[in-house]
């Protein structure tokens, strides 16, 4: 196994190739191995990323400050510790940014000190981020309870409000696409089992399903449940009015080496009806001639290149939200959304209201949802998204119009909690946006200033500074199809940013563990192998079939567990779930999530 110092190393002659100016790297190297052996991997996936964002704040703001746990030079602002590389951005006495900082520098630079920010931690560090998140969900629980918007603020976002989604509550029930999710489910069905309690709650006429349009099949329930599968993998009894729907259950998901992120497993019938309302929701999103100015739910790159814009001409901040899902009240969503009065009702309904965790049972919901509600992402993006135009539209002194929020709605742009804004109204709506319960990060808002930061795209001056991140420790015994997937793309994108001793090292780890050398594959190729600027592939076989050439690789596939469906359940499934590309076998057996395999396989040798 490779060490995580070879990696930097091979990284630290990638920099030294591309930034030759540069002094003082060799020995910088030797300090960061003695670091690594006295604090283990925490000075790389901490320390060393801690360092990282007092580099970032100072290209951003003009002025580096140095943080803790790093010396700085005698009479100096700048650390010991890369100031060779510090002293090509920053004076070093004054620690201001110098106005010639080559970008070059600070590209590389950054590609080092994040380099494992977001690498998998150990077990017990595992279950402290868990603890603190949940700790933290919980908080931000406690806060959007207390949550009142002040009536001024209230009357004018519901001004606005009132003027977008127009045809939102017209939707006739049975036109609505209603449908299971992929992610798992409070009471622990596989996917096929899904439709099988789906088909005892339509049997059964239950509440959740009242206004979705669904009618009794008129099967007996002994029938019913001879043929009900429903329940067999799990181990634990729930109650009837657990089942019914209105607790879901938290847990977390890695995010960094030094947070976890919060998600909520919703019930089974909450999710089918809140996967539905997110479809309209989507749809009616992108018909509004307000909303479609500022939102694209399913397009980062709108975001990321005003991010690129506003980095170079100042014309755009961008502003991020803290733990944005989880402060958003259910008054903030109450004022968006009652105007559209049947939509509101509905999404309230299959909204779960308490919340079961290994801390708290049966918590009461004061927040809207978590994030495991389909229905959060779009409806923060629209709430943001109204908040900010209102408070436009107060800077400007006018009342809501149709044209003039219109008009007010081509000066922001918003993907979640990720919101870019003219900068011109960037502190008014910081203000509204605190003012009605949510927090503005201000350590990943950019106001002014050369840089910004938005949809995972760091921009300084125009130039894509955006580091690369190891996910999976070189030095640990993991030999997990995704941990290779991982080297192997990681590998690929440092190749074509000219990193080439960095992205030989990972693609020969990503070899050791497989066992056998990777083939060329094209970008657009579904298998796994290494990419290059030609984007070529290594032939292997003529297939006189197919007639075309075919190139040996491996593929992640998805493990499979027995999982029958049939009867009423299946012809459910059939009026929902399109059959075109599904495999044969998708009523015996269904896909585990998050569980991969790596299987060897032919590709066409020219794709796309």
């Amino acid at each position: 196994m490779k060490s995580p110092i070879l990696l930097l190393r091979s990284l630290n002659k990638d920099i030294l190739r591309l930034c030759p100016a540069v002094k003082g790297l060799d020995r910088d190297i030797i300090t960061i191995e003695k670091r690594f052996k006295n604090e283990d991997f925490g000075f790389l996936s901490v320390a060393l990323p801690a360092l990282g964002d007092a580099f970032t704040k100072g290209i951003a703001f003009g002025e580096f400050t140095c943080p803790f746990g790093f010396k700085r030079a005698k009479g100096q602002a700048i650390p010991r510790f890369l100031s060779g590389v510090l002293c090509e951005v920053f004076e070093p006495l004054s620690g201001k940014l110098k106005e010639d900082a080559d970008l070059g520098v600070i590209k590389c630079l950054r590609e080092m000190l994040y380099l494992f920010k977001k690498t998998q931690v150990s077990a017990s560090e595992e279950e402290n981020l868990h603890k603190k998140a949940v700790a933290e969900f919980f908080r931000c629980d406690d806060e959007a309870a207390k949550v009142i918007i002040p009536d001024g603020y209230e009357y004018h976002i519901g001004l606005v409000s009132r003027l977008v989604l127009l045809g939102l509550s017209s939707i006739p029930v049975d036109d609505i696409p209603y449908k299971h999710g992929p992610g798992a489910v409070f009471e622990g069905y596989k996917a096929n089992q899904k439709w099988s309690a789906l088909t005892e709650s339509v049997r059964n006429a239950d509440s959740v399903l009242d206004d979705c349009g669904y009618d009794d099949f008129g099967v007996s329930l002994t029938e019913l449940s001879e043929r009900s599968v429903i329940g067999e993998s799990s181990n634990r009894v729930y109650s009837e009015d657990r089942v019914s729907g209105r607790t879901a259950r938290l847990v977390t998901v890695p995010k960094n080496s030094t947070s976890r992120r919060t998600i909520t497993v919703e019930p089974m019938l909450n999710q089918f009806v809140q996967q539905g309302l997110n479809t309209l929701l989507r749809n009616e999103i992108s018909r509004c001639s307000v909303l479609s100015n500022c939102l694209a739910l399913t397009d980062q790159s709108k975001n990321q290149q005003l991010a690129l814009e506003g980095s170079l001409s100042g014309m755009w901040a961008t502003i991020d939200l803290k733990s944005a899902s989880d402060l958003l009240s259910v008054k903030l969503v109450e004022t968006v959304f009652d105007g559209h009065g049947l939509f509101f009702d509905r999404m309230m309904d299959c909204r779960s209201t308490y919340i079961e965790s290994s801390v708290i049972e049966g918590h009461m919901l004061a927040k809207f949802a978590g994030m495991g509600n389909a229905l959060t992402f779009p409806v923060q993006s629209v709430c943001f998204a109204v908040v900010c135009i209102a408070a436009i539209l107060d800077q400007w002194g006018l009342k809501p119009t149709m044209a003039r929020v219109r008009r007010a709605s081509r000066q922001i742009r918003v993907f979640g909690d990720d919101i870019i804004i003219h900068t011109d109204y960037a502190q008014q709506c910081v203000n509204w946006l605190e003012v009605v319960g949510l927090k503005v990060n201000v350590n990943k808002s950019f106001l002014v200033g050369n840089f910004r930061e938005s949809c995972g795209v760091d921009a300084y001056k125009g130039v894509d500074v955006t580091p690369l991140y190891v996910r999976t420790r070189p030095d640990q015994e993991s030999e997990g199809p995704d941990s290779i997937a991982s080297l192997v793309a990681t590998s690929n994108l440092a190749w074509l940013r000219g990193l080439y001793s960095f992205a030989t090292a990972l693609a020969e780890e990503a070899e050791f563990r497989l066992g056998t050398k990777l083939p060329l594959v094209g970008v657009s190729c579904g298998g796994l192998g290494l990419h290059t600027r030609l984007d070529s592939m290594n032939p292997t076989r003529w297939n006189h079939r197919l007639h075309r050439f075919e190139t040996r690789t491996f593929a992640l596939k998805p493990l499979k567990r027995r999982d029958r469906l049939d009867g009423y359940a299946a012809l459910l499934k059939f009026f929902h779930v399109p059959l075109l590309g599904r495999d044969v076998g998708h009523l015996e057996k269904s896909p585990i999530r998050y569980k991969l395999r790596l299987v060897q396989t032919w590709v066409p040798t020219y794709v796309g």
